[in-house]
């Protein structure tokens, strides 16, 4: 069961970065839509639940702070935009 707990951690992660990065980079700030933004805000808090099912202690808080700070990020990033 770990290796599965260990991939949905690094997916969820990976979503994290990508997504958001890719709606932010392609498109103009005023155009992005409140669910492309919530959705943007929401693939972090998954992605920080899924890196704290992960067994080894320093993987598990490496991902979880990198899902909190990608967070912290793109929430300020949504409210300089709305």
């Amino acid at each position: 069961m770990q290796p599965k707990q260990t991939r949905n951690g690094i997916t969820f992660t990976l979503l994290s970065i990508l997504y958001p990065l890719y709606l932010f980079t392609t498109k103009d700030p005023g155009s992005v839509s409140t669910t492309s933004l919530i959705l943007a805000l929401f693939l972090p808090i998954v992605g920080t639940i899924f890196a704290l099912n992960i067994p080894e202690p320093k993987m598990k808080w490496t991902l979880a702070a990198i899902n909190l700070i990608l967070f912290i990020l793109f929430l300020y990033y949504t409210i300089a935009l709305r």
